[in-house]
């Protein structure tokens, strides 16, 4: 991704965050929320400040300009907040139906896991992301199945930047290793997280697709490994129907055969 292409993804992605986003944010909150670098992301702030995207209070924290967030045309927010809005009543059907986190997530630029929205288990022992915006792509459910129906070559220039940092004893640290387990992903539709990232928390996650067929997000459920063991069959079900109620929905409601669905999309509704 050139240069330019990249500062334009971001400053997208910052108004997408501040549309999103409830109350006023410093630097540091928009640089942890996206992962961006400090400097970069400060004259992208004070870019928008200045065009009148954004407000600057006394105390440094950075809010999105009223006349934006109440536009009658939907823009504030864009892709994330059209994406939002349909998964938000499937994500709440899925925790009222199987009790556990339910997570929707898209990827960045470097390929890194941002969450869009997260939706907490009502149970005392759970598995909780609401604090949580980033996470890393070769060690979590929703990363592996977002960088299985990625393009090649973006994989591979993650793949050549990725350390491989091993956060438990289960988490995979070879690039032959997840390059085979993006084949088993792109093939069932799916992925499996066994405590790659955290120990005692497994879950599950499909992608999601826009209506060119490319990845636009995932949908992941998580939960406890001794819980996610009982109830595999039913979170992938659940994941499976999920997603493709959430495709329907961003592409108006067309069905299947009049959507012109990719293999791999099929692949996951199925």
């Amino acid at each position: 991704m050139s240069e330019n292409v990249k500062s334009a993804a971001r400053v997208l992605d910052i108004l997408e965050y501040f549309g999103t986003s409830d109350g006023p944010k410093y630097l540091k909150d928009v640089v942890q929320a996206l992962g961006f670098p400090k400097s970069s992301t400060l004259m992208l702030l004070r870019t928008l400040e200045a065009r009148g995207y954004l407000d600057r209070g006394a105390d440094d924290r950075y809010l999105f300009n009223p006349a934006f967030r109440g536009s009658a045309h939907g823009w504030v927010g864009g892709h994330l907040l059209t994406l939002a809005r349909a998964a938000e009543p499937v994500m709440r059907g899925l925790v009222d139906e199987l009790q556990e986190t339910t997570v929707l997530a898209v990827l960045t630029p470097e390929l890194d896991v941002r969450i869009v929205s997260s939706l907490t288990s009502p149970l005392v022992i759970r598995y909780d992301l609401s604090k949580t915006t980033m996470l890393p792509a070769y060690c979590s459910a929703l990363g592996q199945a977002m960088l299985a129906f990625s393009r090649t070559e973006d994989v591979e220039r993650y793949i050549a930047r990725c350390t491989f940092e091993p956060l438990t004893e289960h988490t995979i640290t070879e690039p032959v290793v997840l390059r085979q387990r993006l084949d088993e992903i792109r093939a069932r539709g799916w992925s499996l997280h066994d405590e790659e990232r955290v120990s005692g928390a497994s879950g599950a996650a499909v992608p999601i697709f826009n209506a060119a067929g490319d990845v636009a997000a995932g949908l992941n459920i998580a939960t406890v490994t001794e819980r996610f063991q009982k109830k595999r069959d039913m979170i992938v079900a659940g994941l499976r129907e999920g997603a493709e109620t959430i495709m329907q929905k961003l592409r108006g409601g067309y069905r299947d055969g009049a959507s012109g669905l990719t293999d791999a999309q099929a692949r996951v509704g199925s």
